[in-house]
Formats: structure tokens, sequence, C-alpha cells
């Protein structure tokens, strides 16, 4: 009883807080304007961050409206989140601590006030408020689709009521989600493979100017291009810039010695010296080969299972699990058994196949991360000398 009854005086304060501002009106001094957020060094925060400022010194309003909350306490929050089915929320919190936080993280926050009458203020105003009280302010997020900036933007645009002109384009050259995403990633080698590891073909789409707002930063762009449609003359979305906070010095990212590239490059170096040494003396470490078809396996499991069993729009249709292909944690197991014809004829479909997606990827098509290619050659390496063993020895040396 006591337990339900903190929950609920926990909702009726909830209720007053935002029932306050809902149906409230901003004075004509108000002012709303879009946060834009340097990126941070932990991964959550690589890509940058933006919010919605709503400050009115008549009301003594000073509110950033963050659409990229999620509550740790959620049940089976970690299997939620891997599974693409995490809510985030809409979060209501004073300036100052908002602030406070990035001054703590030294990461730069930009304003960009919005050229807004009274009437679209006090419409934007409402519309937050209303998502913000308790049975509103949760939304199923989306890496690419749905996520704390393209939610700003969705409230600028019903604000406007179709009076937002977007602009024609923010960059110079049309790019794909994942050119986008890689400059993020600079300094953070194993991050990045791990990313285009579990990204499939829906992030080497060309993006339109609005999808573009997927990332913070493109937001920023977009705003300021982005004109009023008026009566008389479209006039900018963007009144003034704020610089509210810049470090005096930004963190720099410490290069790694051992990145993906320098330790799979040396891998691949160390398997060739191996499989020369085996060939010249007739010699075969059956270890090295059930270890490898394990290791690449169960990387194909983790892509099928991101694939086939989340909610994550980005990560389906991945071509790595060609080169990291479950049926290789099959394959594993299978070798101590006598199963050399199979085996065979598939050690050879998929070393043509591998051989055939590293060519491509290196001359046409360089969609993956560079660092994938030792890995894709160890494979054929493997695969091949696998092959050619059954094929006459006519059976798996184990």
């Amino acid at each position: 009883m006591k337990k339900i009854s903190k929950y609920y005086f926990v909702f009726i304060l909830l209720i007053l807080f935002y029932g306050k501002h809902y149906g409230q009106k901003l004075s004509p001094y108000a002012e709303i304007s879009v946060l834009t957020c340097d990126p941070g060094n932990q991964l959550y925060s690589t890509f940058g961050h933006s919010a919605i400022r709503i400050k009115d010194p008549v009301l003594r309003i000073d509110n950033v409206y963050n659409y990229g909350t999620f509550n740790f306490n959620t049940p089976g929050f970690y299997l939620k989140f891997i599974k693409g089915q995490l809510d985030y929320m809409l979060s209501v919190a004073p300036y100052r601590y908002f602030i406070l936080s990035y001054k703590k993280n030294k990461r730069a926050v930009k304003e960009q006030v919005l050229n807004l009458d009274e009437k679209q203020k006090n419409m934007m105003f409402g519309m937050l408020s209303l998502n913000a009280m308790p049975e509103n302010r949760y939304y199923r997020y989306d890496f690419l689709k749905d996520n704390c900036s393209t939610r700003v933007l969705k409230i600028i645009n019903e604000a406007l009521n179709g009076k937002l002109k977007y602009p024609d384009k923010i960059t110079d050259n049309e790019m794909t989600y994942r050119q986008m995403l890689m400059p993020y990633l600079e300094g953070k080698d194993w991050e990045r493979f791990g990313i285009n590891l579990a990204l499939g073909r829906p992030v080497d789409k060309t993006v339109s100017v609005e999808e573009a707002t997927f990332l913070p930063d493109y937001l920023y762009l977009f705003i300021e291009k982005s004109r009023i449609k008026t009566p008389s003359k479209n006039k900018p979305l963007v009144k003034k810039v704020n610089m509210l906070y810049a470090p005096a010095e930004k963190t720099n990212i410490k290069s790694l010695i051992l990145t993906p590239n320098r330790v799979f490059w040396s891998l691949l170096i160390f398997i060739l010296l191996i499989t020369l040494y085996e060939i010249k003396y007739g010699k075969y470490f059956s270890a090295l080969d059930k270890t490898f078809l394990f290791i690449y396996g169960l990387a194909g499991l983790s892509i099928l299972f991101l694939w086939a069993g989340t909610e994550h729009s980005s990560v389906v249709n991945n071509q790595n699990i060609i080169w990291a292909s479950p049926l290789f944690f099959i394959a594993a197991f299978m070798i101590k058994r006598n199963n050399g014809n199979l085996l065979n004829t598939f050690f050879l479909i998929y070393a043509i196949l591998i051989f055939i997606g590293f060519i491509t990827d290196l001359l046409f098509i360089p969609l993956f991360d560079k660092a994938a290619a030792p890995l894709e050659l160890i494979a054929v390496l493997r695969l091949s000398l696998m092959y050619f063993r059954i094929k006459f020895t006519h059976h798996m040396p184990y």
C-alpha cells in the first residue's frame, strides 16, 4: 500500500509540474532555441546531441526539452537496448543543470534562436508541454529515423504547420549514412570496426536533406539554411546564434597502437607463415582451423541475430555475413566427423564467395571497414587450404 501511495504521489507531482505549463502562454519576450552539443568521448555521445530550450524571463522559465533520455531502471534494460525495443523519452530539466553537465564533460554547446512569431512559439511550447506528460513522453528510438535530433525537427515542422521551407542542400556532396558517421569515429578504431561490422546496407543509401538531420551537426546546418514562409517573403528560421559554452581546449583522443588494421594485418601475416610452413613440411594444425571457424561463425551468429532478431533498421541486409557466416559455427563441429565431400563443397563455395566479395569491396564498392580486408583474406586462405587437403587426401586430417 505504501509503495502504491508513493507512486501515486510522484504521478500527481508530475501532473502538477507539466500541467502547470500545458495551456500556459508564453510572454512576447520568450525565446525558443535549438541547442547543438558537441560529440563526447563515450560511445553513446559519439555523434553529439540536440535539444530544445525555452526561455521566458517574464514567466521565469528556462528549461531544456531533451528527447535523448532513457531509464536504466527499465525492466530488461540491456536486452531491450540490444534488440532495439528500448523506449526513449522526452525529459524536461532546468537549463542550468543541462549546461553544467556539458561543461563538466568539456563539450561545446551552441544555440540557434528560432525566428518564430508569438503564435508559433506558443504552439511549439504547448506541443512540447503536451509531449512531456507522463503518458505521452515515451517513443521507440531508431538510430537513423527517430532520435533526439529528428524529433527536434519534427516539433519545429508541426509548430510551423507547413510553413517551413527546406534548404535545397546542406552539404556540397551527396553522402550515405555510413559516410556521414565515419568522421565521428576518427581515433575510435575498434568502435568504428564494430559499428561497421554490425551495420547493413540501409546505411549505404544516399540520404535526403531531411534524412541527414539524424545527426545533430547536420540538423544545425539544416536549421541554419531553412526559411519560414510568410505572405510577403520568406524569412530565416534562425534569428541569432549564441555560443553558450566552448571549452578552452578539447579533450584529445589518444591514438591506439593496437588498431584493428594493425592487429588483423599482423594476424594475416602470422597465419600466412603458418600456412606456408604446413605446406612445406606436410604438417597440419587442425586447432587453427577449428578456432577460425568457431570465431568467424560466432561473429556471423551475432550479425544474424542483429539482422533477424532485433528491431534496428540499420543492421538488416548485412553483407558481412558472407565472410563471417553463421554456417562456419556449424562447420567447426562437423569437421570432427567424416563429412569430407560435404565440407569440401562448402569450403570451395565460401572461399570463392569471400574472394569475390573482397575484390568487389576493394575495386568497386568499398562499403565496409578496411580492417575487414585481412579477415576476408584469412578466410580465403584457410578455406582454400582445407579444400585442397580434402581433395587430395579424401578426408579431413583431424
